[in-house]
Parts: structure tokens; C-alpha cells; sequence
């Protein structure tokens, strides 16, 4: 009742959802660009694209198997949290995000687009992507 009580009053439902999605996932981004090196995002990316591969896995590519693969990254999140591994954290989190947008579609692809800029920007390509290190594709 009061989730649809917030959906009447603008503060719920997919598109108030969506909106959140995007605006953690560049909070989320701008936080690691201040706080990690390059080697840190390489592992930050790294991380973020093989939890997302993963719940694919498991969800048959279907976003509508995928809150199971939340509820699982949720708890890997908190262990890494608890380890004190702030880049697999911050990996977790990003693919959290990423698959939550998946499950809403269309209206959250501001969140994976952003993501997605971030995973390209800084996997592992056997380089450290140092000629271009500060500027921002996202």
C-alpha cells in the first residue's frame, strides 16, 4: 500500500526507480574516479562485468530470473564490505545496480549506459589506460 501510495505522489514506481538507479550509478563512479588508481578501477570493472556475466549465467539471460542474482550479490557485497576490499565492494555495488536497471528495461538504460561507459573505459586490457586517465566518458 505505500509503495503505491508513493507511485500516486511521484515518489515511487519504475520511472521514480530508474531515476534512483542512474543517479547511484554516476555517485557511485565519481566515487571510485576520486578515490582508486587505475589498478583499482582495472579490478573495480573487472569485478563489476564478471558478477553481471554471472548472474546471466544463472538467470538464463532472462532479467526476469535475475533478483534471485541481487539477492546473491547483496550478500557477496556485504562479506567484501566486511573484509574491508573497498575495490571488490565497489565492483558488487556497480553490478548491483547494473542488474537492477536490467530488471526495469528501458526506463533504467541511463544506469547501464553509464556502467557499461565505466566497464569499457577501465577492464583489463593488458594496459592501464594511463594516456587518457582523467578525462570522463560517462
Amino acid at each position: 500500500m505505500l509503495k503505491s501510495l508513493l507511485g500516486l505522489i511521484g515518489l515511487g514506481g519504475p520511472e521514480y526507480d530508474a531515476k534512483i538507479l542512474a543517479r547511484d550509478a554516476r555517485s557511485m563512479i565519481d566515487m571510485v574516479h576520486g578515490q582508486h588508481g587505475a589498478a583499482s578501477l582495472q579490478t573495480i570493472a573487472d569485478t563489476c562485468r564478471e558478477h553481471i556475466e554471472l548472474v546471466h549465467e544463472r538467470g538464463i539471460n532472462d532479467p526476469q530470473f535475475y533478483e534471485q542474482g541481487v539477492v546473491h550479490l547483496t550478500e557477496l557485497n556485504k562479506a567484501a564490505r566486511m573484509r574491508r576490499d573497498n575495490a571488490v565492494w565497489s565492483g558488487i555495488t556497480l553490478s548491483i545496480i547494473y542488474v537492477r536497471a536490467e530488471i526495469l528495461g528501458d526506463l533504467a538504460l541511463p544506469a547501464k549506459n553509464v556502467i557499461e561507459g565505466f566497464m569499457q573505459k577501465w577492464e583489463h586490457d593488458g594496459s592501464l589506460g594511463d594516456e587518457d586517465e582523467g578525462a570522463d566518458i560517462y
